[in-house]
């Protein structure tokens, strides 16, 4: 606990709920789980975005359930368009790989995919829930993507931004602790930086401590992103 792993694992079925529910014997458990492996790669690979006054709203998956009765499937997806760009000729040039917003696009797509991507007929069904402002200031998953979102556009880790977002998450719970790994600033060595607010047990199970995780992708390298919120 002390080296500050993946809290999830412990929590499970006591204060967090599993992301896929079905049941099946021994036999058949091991390809399911590996179909539901496949389905998360392919619904975090969606680059879409939509155009809003002067800014570039990115769509960005925050959680996804997956749940199995019989040959039905289950896909609650919970988004959010927080990330902005602004709208200019560098924007453009880095959403050539991205795609213009639309639902019906999205099912459609996700649903063929699915389709191609399991042997047996499934009636897949999609639903989309779009995450308020306040429960996004505490989501983990969210707050990794924003902070390697913003270091990926060359703002520093320890900037009066970064430390304004945490600040803010910080209000709405117990203690952050934010954690960053790799070539910082561009500098020749990688080292490790943290900043924390708050308490964060890490000794004591009975606390709801959650985990996210983040790669950003700099032109010095790859930085990590870990993010821990005592909710």
């Amino acid at each position: 606990m002390g080296q500050k792993s993946n809290l999830n694992g412990l929590n499970v079925s006591y204060l967090k709920d599993w992301n896929s529910i079905w049941y099946l014997s021994s036999v058949e458990y091991s390809k399911v789980l590996n179909e539901d492996l496949l389905l998360y790669r392919l619904v975090r690979s969606l680059n879409l975005y939509k155009k809003v006054n002067r800014a570039i709203k990115l769509f960005n998956i925050m959680k996804i359930r997956v749940c199995r009765i019989s040959n039905c499937i289950i896909i609650k997806l919970y988004y959010s368009f927080e990330l902005r760009l602004k709208r200019n000729q560098h924007s453009f040039r880095w959403l050539k790989k991205w795609k213009k917003m639309n639902l019906r696009y999205i099912t459609t797509k996700l649903i063929i995919n699915i389709n191609n991507l399991f042997s047996n007929n499934h009636s897949v069904y999609i639903s989309f829930y779009k995450m308020c402002k306040l429960s996004l200031k505490v989501d983990v998953n969210f707050l990794a993507k924003k902070l390697a979102f913003l270091i990926e556009n060359r703002i520093k880790f320890r900037s009066r931004l970064v430390k304004k977002i945490i600040s803010e998450t910080k209000k709405l719970s117990f203690g952050v602790f934010v954690s960053c790994s790799g070539r910082l600033n561009g500098v020749d060595i990688a080292r490790i930086d943290s900043i924390s607010h708050g308490a964060i047990p890490f000794q004591n199970i009975n606390k709801n401590v959650s985990y996210g995780y983040s790669v950003a992708n700099t032109k010095k390298g790859l930085q990590n992103l870990k993010v821990y919120i005592n909710i």
